[in-house]
């Protein structure tokens, strides 16, 4: 493997892969990443270009990244965690005003069509509410694998940039691919270079 960036760099231009491309071998080692669309005007950049500018952008997106994480993790109520809370305990209510009306019918306070009409009521209100925890205990649930990508990300970023220079092509191809969904460059017709990178993070709930 030569190119660090293999199956992740795409040309923001038309979607194709961009691939490492050697002109000359012979004449000249430098090596370019070029678009694989005939037609597509992106023009051929260096190599050495585009992976000093995605080393650049990760180091600036790293340490916004890690600012963001910081002020997200002050102490403050979790909202979903309060509204489950609250939704458990009227479950909990209902629920057991289910098992007393049981008893009111055995005990001949109510009678069977009281019974009947308000165990009618109380499940259609504990369905809902059930509906409810068990959104409420998905949205949790994304929020636990949020925090784990976080502490992926991270610290596997930090690695890379740190050591950058000594890990192998294929170390480096492997460990881009845990943190990057992808990668797009352009370079213009007058020769201006844009780069973007897409870290690998799961959506905001």
């Amino acid at each position: 493997l030569k190119n660090p960036f293999a199956g992740i760099l795409f040309c923001e231009k038309c979607g194709a892969i961009m691939k490492r491309y050697l002109p000359h071998p012979k004449e000249s080692p430098i090596a370019w990443y070029r678009c694989q669309t005939r037609g597509c005007n992106c023009k051929m950049v260096k190599c050495e270009v585009v992976e000093n500018s995605i080393r650049d952008a990760m180091e600036d997106w790293l340490e916004n990244y890690m600012l963001q994480i910081e002020s997200d993790h002050q102490p403050k109520a979790d909202p979903i965690t309060t509204a489950l809370e609250a939704v458990q305990g009227q479950l909990a209510q209902l629920q057991s005003q289910q098992e007393n009306i049981c008893e009111y019918l055995e005990k001949g306070v109510y009678t069977i069509d009281m019974f009947t009409k308000r165990n009618a009521s109380l499940t259609k209100e504990i369905k809902q509410l059930q509906s409810a925890e068990a959104d409420l205990l998905r949205q949790q649930g994304e929020g636990k694998q949020k925090k784990q990508a976080t502490a992926q990300i991270i610290p596997t970023t930090q690695h890379i940039l740190d050591n950058y220079d000594s890990l192998t092509i294929t170390e480096k191809n492997r460990l881009w691919k845990l943190v990057l969904r992808k990668v797009t460059a352009y370079r213009t017709p007058d020769g201006k270079l844009s780069v973007h990178i897409y870290p690998k993070l799961p959506k905001a709930i």
